[in-house]
């Protein structure tokens, strides 16, 4: 997929369903490098999903009293900069359309000087919050989704990129009650950290890559236990006890992205 970064800063913010807002990169957040890792980018985006949400009256508070919720399937990041530590990002959010059921979400994100430094792409499911899975959309979802949606800035492939080959495994860890969200699994930026922490050469981290597209497949539950396989910029997050493939991922480094 080739990257068009002049059609990305172009587009406008709509106006019936846009979105912005700016977040200031914490220390906690950074790498070794000083910059703000791609997690962190991630969690900025998720908060700013829900705002976005709010506006159209289908954020969490919106759903959870007929049973269900929106939950991330798929999410499609791309990097050509990361800020450092204190320095304010500007991110514009906007629905941008529907397919299958599966509504999607843009994100562009902009640093403190104006230069455009990241784009995202979300793919969101309706969740069930009793049978704990996919759920039939309501009508009044439907309509409540803005029409026209916004731009896309990309275009993702219909699938996560994958390997037939196998992946070593690289480490293991157990799910916390620390690493879970209001929904009661993995919440999904702390499964891309698990991901990034052996995305790099010979295992080591990558929280800085130029991109991720990383899909999440089946939920991981507190006491968990989980195999984290990488190999040549494919990953996986494997539970231990069926061999079942929980998250998929898609890992390309810096300088080897197509741009137009």
């Amino acid at each position: 997929m080739t990257i068009d970064w002049n059609r990305i800063s172009a587009a406008p913010l709509p106006a019936n369903c846009g979105w912005k807002g700016t977040y200031r990169v914490r220390y906690s957040e950074i790498g070794d490098n000083g910059k703000v890792m791609m997690s962190a980018l991630a969690d900025y985006m998720q908060d700013a999903a829900g705002w976005g949400a709010r506006i159209l009256k289908l954020a969490y508070d919106d759903t959870v009293d007929q049973g269900i919720a929106w939950v991330l399937a798929r999410m499609v990041i791309h990097m050509r900069d990361y800020s450092r530590n204190g320095e304010d990002i500007l991110i514009e959010t906007w629905p941008s359309g529907v397919s299958r059921r599966v509504a999607t979400r843009d994100f562009r994100l902009t640093n403190s000087k104006g230069d455009i430094i990241g784009v995202a792409q979300s793919f969101w499911v309706m969740f069930d919050l009793g049978t704990r899975r996919a759920a039939q959309w309501p009508d009044w979802v439907a309509e409540r989704l803005p029409d026209p949606p916004g731009p896309k800035l990309i275009e993702p492939p219909l699938r996560t990129g994958f390997t037939n080959d196998p992946l070593p495994n690289m480490d293991n860890i157990k799910a916390r009650p620390s690493d879970l969200d209001l929904y009661g699994h993995v919440n999904n930026v702390r499964l891309m950290q698990w991901v990034m922490g052996v995305a790099g050469p010979d295992g080591r981290p990558d929280f800085h890559p130029e991109s991720l597209d990383i899909q999440f497949r089946s939920e991981c539950r507190v006491q968990e236990r989980v195999a984290i396989r990488h190999a040549d910029g494919f990953a996986a997050i494997t539970r231990e006890e069926d061999g079942t493939d929980l998250v998929r991922a898609h890992i390309v480094p810096f300088n080897q992205t197509a741009v137009a």
